[in-house]
């Protein structure tokens, strides 16, 4: 198979992806095969070392976004009719898109509540020294200081209480802070494809310095022969 057939061929195979994912699937590959070829495999050799196009297809539509990949396959082609069914069926998934808004926003505004629940909870037990003082000059004022004095203590004890769960109460507030942003990557990768920082600190999917791209995640685990080939198997330049 030559390096054009293939790439036709996953074209094909890729179907009603997202156009952007299948250029860049497309460019991915090309360069793949470009570097095989350099480095002394034949045309067909290099492609044959890509794996079928199909395996490598459907590993290509496991990581797209759900979003953009079911908006792409309820793509008619028609521009015209594309806009008549979303007027049609706009009683539909309107109201399905606005509740699943609010569903998401609630969640995350119950998160940030529960952060700042816990730290007003925090302050007035710390603070409470300030309302023993108070009750204590009351019935200190009134001629019974024994219940004064017991009250003072108390905030006292309630206070160091305070200052202990503080920490208790941070660690708690990590936790809700890193729910809140994997929540938010969720969301995001039900629209664009959503990884983390590789070792250089660096996003995915970016040009490198050198200029080479990083490998997309479809294609990390593409077997190649081509590195095995001994020193002779290379052309040279």
């Amino acid at each position: 198979m030559t390096k054009q057939e293939f790439l036709s061929e996953l074209e094909r195979a890729l179907g009603k992806l997202p156009h952007a994912e299948v250029e860049q699937a497309l460019a991915f590959y090309d360069e793949a095969i470009s570097d095989r070829m350099e480095d002394g495999l034949s045309e067909a050799e290099a492609v044959a070392d890509l794996g079928p196009v199909d395996e490598i297809a459907t590993q290509i539509a496991a990581e797209t976004p759900p979003i953009p990949r079911a908006i792409a396959r309820a793509n008619t082609g028609s521009r015209t009719l594309n806009i008549v069914l979303l007027a049609v069926f706009s009683p539909i998934w309107i109201p399905v898109v606005l509740a699943l808004a609010a569903a998401a926003l609630a969640v995350y505004v119950a998160i940030w509540a529960a952060i700042a629940a816990l730290w007003a909870a925090d302050a007035v037990l710390v603070l409470m020294p300030f309302a023993g003082l108070a009750a204590l000059a009351s019935t200190l004022g009134g001629g019974m200081p024994l219940p004064g004095v017991f009250v003072f203590g108390l905030s006292l004890v309630s206070s160091g209480f305070g200052l202990v769960a503080s920490f208790a109460v941070f660690w708690a507030s990590k936790l809700l802070f890193r729910a809140t942003r994997s929540f938010a990557r969720w969301i995001a990768s039900l629209f664009v494809r959503v990884s983390g920082k590789d070792d250089d600190g660096e996003a995915p999917n970016r040009v490198k310095a050198s200029g080479t791209p990083n490998t997309p995640a479809h294609a990390e685990n593409t077997p190649s022969n081509h590195a095995t080939l001994p020193e002779g198997g290379a052309r040279n330049a």
